[in-house]
C-alpha cells in the first residue's frame, strides 16, 4: 500500500512539475474505479477467471501531454507472488485534422512482489515479469490503428526463463474500431497480434514452442449520467495450442486455458 501512494503523488508532482507555468488553461484530473468480471488483456485472463477490482488516475493536459496511473488485482497462479499490476504511463496525443490524430507514448507495466523465483515445481533465477513498451497510434474519426515495441524483456521472457533468447524488441498491433451508436451506445471491433522475438525453448503441452498470437474482440459500451459506464465483451486468443493448457505457478496439474472463449462485463465509475 505504501508502495501505491508513493507512486501516486509521484505522478501528481511529475504532473505539477510539467506543466506548472501553463495555467492559462486548467488541466483536467480524474479518477476511475472500476469493477470487472474478468480482467483481459490481449485475448487473455489476466485473473485465471475471477473479477478484477481496478482504478486509475489519470491526468489530461490541454496541450496534449497525458499521464496515468493504473492498477489492478492479478492472480499469481499467473504472476507467481504478485497480486497486483501497476502501470504507468504518458505520452502525447496531436491531431493532424478534425479527423485524423495520433498518440506517442509508453508504458512501465510491474507487478510487485512477482518473480519467477516463486514458481514452487521448477528452480528458475530470479527475474521479474515487469516489462517496458513504447507505442505509436494513428485514428481517423473511431478507426485507430496502434504499435506497441517492447524496449525490455516482454514479461521476463528471455533465457533464464525458459526462452532462447531476449524478448527485447517484440511487437503487438491492432486495429480498433469504436463506432458511436444512438442513444450514447458504442460497438467495438479489436483485432491484435503479438510477435515475440524468441521462442520456447521446450514445446507446451499443446506441443508448441511459438509464443506468437492473435487476439479479437466484440464489444458493446453504453454511458450513462452521473459518468456511470458499463460494457460487455466477448474476447478470444487464437494461439490455443499455446494457451489452453497453461499451468500453473504453485502446481503443475492445474491448469487452464487462460485464452479461450469467454463474455466479460465492466461497471466503471468516473469522477
Amino acid at each position: 500500500m505504501q508502495h501505491n501512494k508513493i507512486l501516486i503523488a509521484a505522478l501528481l508532482a511529475l504532473c505539477h512539475s510539467a506543466h506548472g507555468e501553463e495555467a492559462a488553461t486548467p488541466p483536467a484530473l480524474t479518477m476511475t474505479a472500476t469493477y470487472a468480471s474478468d480482467y483481459i488483456f490481449r485475448g487473455m485472463t489476466q485473473t485465471w477467471g475471477s473479477p478484477a477490482a481496478q482504478a486509475s488516475i489519470d491526468y489530461a493536459h490541454a496541450s496534449g501531454a497525458f499521464a496515468s496511473l493504473w492498477a489492478s488485482n492479478i492472480s499469481p497462479k499467473q504472476y507467481a507472488g504478485g497480486h497486483t499490476e501497476i502501470d504507468l504511463s504518458g505520452g502525447y496525443r496531436g491531431a493532424i485534422t478534425d479527423d485524423i490524430g495520433y498518440v506517442l507514448g509508453a508504458i512501465h507495466v510491474f507487478y510487485p512482489g512477482a518473480n519467477y523465483n516463486k514458481v514452487t515445481y521448477a528452480q528458475f533465477d530470479s527475474q521479474k515479469y515487469d516489462f517496458t513498451e513504447a507505442n505509436a497510434a494513428l485514428s481517423y474519426k473511431w478507426l485507430s490503428a496502434k504499435l506497441s515495441y517492447s524496449l525490455t524483456d516482454l514479461l521476463g521472457f528471455n533465457t533464464k526463463t525458459g526462452y532462447t533468447g531476449k524478448s527485447k524488441g517484440s511487437t503487438y498491433f491492432e486495429v480498433n474500431a469504436d463506432i458511436p451508436l444512438p442513444q450514447d451506445f458504442t460497438a467495438g471491433l479489436h483485432f491484435g497480434h503479438q510477435h515475440v522475438k524468441a521462442k520456447l525453448s521446450t514445446p507446451t503441452a499443446g506441443g508448441t514452442t511459438d509464443p506468437d498470437f492473435s487476439d479479437v474482440r466484440l464489444s458493446l459500451g453504453k454511458r450513462f449520467a452521473n459518468d456511470w459506464a458499463a460494457n460487455i465483451a466477448w474476447t478470444r486468443n487464437l494461439a490455443s495450442s499455446f494457451f489452453n493448457q497453461t499451468p500453473s505457478n504453485y502446481k503443475l496439474s492445474d491448469t487452464y486455458d487462460v485464452g479461450k472463449s469467454r463474455v466479460s462485463l465492466t461497471l466503471s465509475k468516473t469522477f
